[in-house]
């Protein structure tokens, strides 16, 4: 805010020429104050906000020019204009020396007061013009820090909000997977089961799929919240890509089947990157998995594998919906779908092709879709970095095997789970296969049993309601001589709970529900040591 009036000292040791300088710069925008001495003067100048100094260069005791240096010489006072006011002639030299002192004009007695009135007007001005942008700069530089704490509050807001949605989905995917691990196990053992009527055949078929629909589901939304928190971490290693594409092809078999619909894969050969098999399946059953959705009943899909420019490339090519121009970057936006009239499906969350991108962008490639229209089809094209060098094995694309899955000698296992209907399917599971089986339900009876029955494996859940999992395998360890295998059973499955329970001392994290080829697989080579190497 400008101030009212504006402070002008004048300093001259006779009363009757200040009388003269007042007579002159009356005006109703000044407060002119009076000194007739330095001490006076300086005394005034702390008292007030000064705009220019009328000063009298010959005064007794301290003269104009020391006390122009005297103020110049002061960090608050030295911007202030001096106007040297003299009744003698100078020569260039004084002039020079009362310029050194600070002065920016010299006036010869007698004044003439349109000059001074001028002049003092002008430095008026500009002391107005300097306090205005003072106070903008204030209140610019308040106004700056205000936004910055709001915009610090804010962010803190949003990663508070985005650790919440983490903990969420986490917490998700925990409680979905544990009453998913029962009936994966049950209709594993329905659908292995020698006795039952073949016409349940293609309603156990269809259940697994589901489950397997959902669970894959589970997994992207885990996948997105990890690489959107820079928390997924690639596993990469030197491998022939076709070996993911089939694998790929694989997982998608089950959804290809129902709708009776094929691939056929075109490749060059062998062609190696360094990359994380598992996600590089991941990207192209998505896109396998894509191109069957909106695709009809018995359609082709091609998936070519080749080389262009120093990378490799995986084309997912079909003749279904096609994509209209305008949606070609849409599509690969966090839960889009594109809606379609007529026949084809429209079901999915819409984040298989958004996590695909971001798979490839952290391998260091691209993933791009094209297509000439509706109803025209689409192509989607994976472009990843190759290693140079090829694989000492040439010729066709590994062909997929589905092994004949094989029972392990039988074990004694114990088994500590709280959910009765997990822990009932689990054990009915494991029982199957011939094994002895003893459950417990909480940490505590869990350590005492494992003392007393001596298993060669516990498999372990991690939320118990009377102890966490990882007290119950430390206990285990450090109070039996010859602790059995101990496997994490749990429906956490982040990168920090492996790390956890790894370094608790569980030899295996199993996420549920259990991939039991795989549960099967560590039973048998548990079998196939010897105890204490177990």
């Amino acid at each position: 805010m400008e101030p009212t009036v504006i402070n002008i000292l004048l300093v001259d040791d006779e009363p009757r020429n200040l009388d003269a300088l007042e007579a002159i710069l009356q005006n109703d925008a000044y407060r002119l104050l009076r000194s007739t001495d330095a001490d006076g003067a300086l005394k005034l100048l702390l008292e007030h906000d000064v705009a220019a100094i009328v000063l009298d260069i010959k005064m007794p005791g301290v003269s104009g020019l020391e006390l122009a240096k005297l103020i110049t010489g002061t960090k608050k006072f030295r911007q202030i204009p001096i106007v040297f006011m003299t009744a003698y002639m100078v020569d260039d030299k004084d002039v020079l020396t009362g310029y050194s002192a600070g002065a920016v004009d010299y006036l010869t007695k007698p004044v003439n007061p349109a000059i001074l009135q001028h002049k003092v007007a002008v430095f008026a001005d500009l002391f107005r013009k300097t306090r205005a942008l003072a106070e903008l700069n204030e209140t610019l530089e308040m106004r700056v820090t205000e936004r910055t704490a709001a915009l610090a509050t804010s962010e803190s807001a949003l990663r508070e909000m985005n650790s919440q949605k983490d903990h969420f989905i986490a917490t998700l995917a925990h409680e979905l997977r544990n009453p998913l691990a029962p009936l994966r196990t049950g209709l594993d053992l329905l659908i292995h089961a020698e006795d039952r009527p073949a016409s349940m055949d293609k309603t156990l078929t269809t259940m697994n799929r589901q489950i397997d629909h959902v669970i894959r589901l589970i997994d992207d939304l885990l996948d997105v919240s990890r690489i959107t928190g820079g928390k997924l971490e690639l596993r990469r290693q030197v491998m022939d890509l076709g070996v993911a594409v089939e694998r790929a092809i694989e997982i998608c078999a089950p959804l290809l089947a129902s709708r009776q619909q094929t691939v056929h894969v075109e490749a060059e050969g062998p062609i190696t990157a360094t990359v994380d098999g598992t996600r590089i399946a991941q990207i192209v059953s998505n896109l396998v998995n894509n191109a069957a959705k909106h695709s009809e009943n018995g359609a082709k899909i091609v998936v070519r594998l080749s080389r262009a420019e120093g990378n490799a490339v995986i084309d997912v090519i079909d003749h279904g919906a096609g994509i209209p121009a305008e949606q070609l970057e849409r599509v690969f936006d966090m839960f889009t779908k594109i809606d379609r009239p007529g026949q084809w499906s429209r079901d999915g969350l819409g984040i298989g092709l958004a996590l695909s991108r971001r798979l490839a962008t952290l391998h260091g490639g691209s993933l791009t879709a094209s297509s000439a229209g509706e109803s025209k089809g689409s192509t989607f094209t994976l472009t990843l970095p190759t290693d140079v060098a090829a694989p000492d094995s040439a010729g066709q694309l590994p062909r997929a095997q589905t092994p004949v899955p094989s029972k392990p000698p039988a074990l004694s296992i114990v088994l500590v789970e709280d959910n009765e209907d997990a822990a009932t399917m689990m054990e009915l599971w494991l029982s199957h296969d011939k094994h002895t089986v003893q459950v417990a339900r909480t940490g505590a009876d869990g350590i005492a049993l494992i003392k007393a029955a001596k298993p060669d494996v516990v498999l372990c859940d991690i939320g118990l309601p009377d102890m966490d999992g990882v007290d119950v395998c430390q206990r285990v360890l450090s109070e039996t001589s010859d602790p059995p295998m101990m496997v994490a059973l749990t429906g956490w499955g982040a990168e920090a709970d492996r790390r956890r329970t790894r370094h608790g001392g569980f030899s295996e994290h199993l996420v549920k529900p259990v991939d039991l080829a795989k549960l099967r697989d560590l039973l048998g080579s548990v079998a196939a040591k010897p105890r204490s190497e177990a």
